[in-house]
C-alpha cells in the first residue's frame, strides 16, 4: 500500500481525507474543464471555483493564513477582475492556437509536473511530527517568543519578527494587488 494513505492527521483523519479525496477529484474534474472551454464567463467561474477548493483544502490541513490569502486573492480579487475586464472588452474569444503550440504546451506542463513530482519525494510526509521544523523550530519558537520579541501572542511575534520579510512579502502582494484592481478599474476622466 502507498505510504499516503497512513498520513497521520491532526483533526478527523479519516473525514480529512475522505474530504481531500473529494476536492482532489472535483479539481481534476474542474482542471479539465477549464481546459476545455470556450466560454471567457464559463473560465473565470471555473478559475474561481479552483480558488476556493484550493483554499478549503488549505483550511483542512490546517494553513488558515494561506486559505484566507488564497480566498481573498485567488477567488475574489482575481475574480472581480476579470468579470470587469470581461464586462469592459467583451466575452469574445481569440482564435485558438495551432496544434504545434498545444502539444508544446502539454510537453512543458508535462515537463513541470514531472520536476514537482521528483521534488517532492524530498518532502516530509503530511502531518508527520518528527520533522526537523517540529523537533527544533517548533520548540524554539514556543519556548523564546516572549523572551524574544517581548509580546505574549507567539503568532504575532513569528509573523511580525522570526518571519518579517515574508509578512513584508505577503503583503506587498497584496497591496500590489489591490493598486492593480484600483488602476484596471479606475474610470478615465473624458
Amino acid at each position: 500500500m502507498i505510504e499516503f494513505f497512513t498520513i497521520p492527521f491532526a483533526i478527523d483523519s479519516e473525514l480529512n481525507f475522505f474530504l481531500l479525496c473529494v476536492i482532489l477529484i472535483t479539481l481534476l474534474i474542474t482542471c479539465f474543464k477549464l481546459t476545455i472551454s470556450k466560454d471567457l464567463l464559463e473560465s473565470v467561474v471555473l478559475m474561481s471555483v479552483f480558488s476556493l477548493l484550493i483554499s478549503i483544502s488549505y483550511l483542512l490541513m490546517d494553513a488558515p493564513d494561506v486559505a484566507m490569502t488564497e480566498t481573498a486573492l485567488g477567488a475574489c480579487l482575481s475574480t472581480c477582475v476579470l468579470l470587469n475586464l470581461i464586462k469592459i472588452f467583451g466575452n469574445k474569444n481569440a482564435e485558438s492556437p495551432n496544434q504545434l503550440r498545444k502539444i508544446w504546451a502539454i510537453i512543458i506542463c508535462g515537463i513541470f509536473v514531472g520536476f514537482l513530482t521528483f521534488a517532492s519525494f524530498d518532502l516530509a510526509l503530511y502531518g508527520e511530527q518528527n520533522t526537523e521544523v517540529h523537533q527544533h523550530l517548533s520548540k524554539y519558537y514556543l519556548e523564546n517568543a516572549k523572551n524574544d520579541i517581548g509580546i505574549p501572542s507567539v503568532v504575532a511575534a513569528i509573523l511580525a519578527s522570526y518571519r518579517g520579510y515574508d509578512t513584508l512579502g505577503e503583503t506587498s502582494v497584496i497591496l500590489i494587488a489591490g493598486l492593480a484592481v484600483i488602476l484596471i478599474l479606475a474610470k478615465r476622466k473624458e
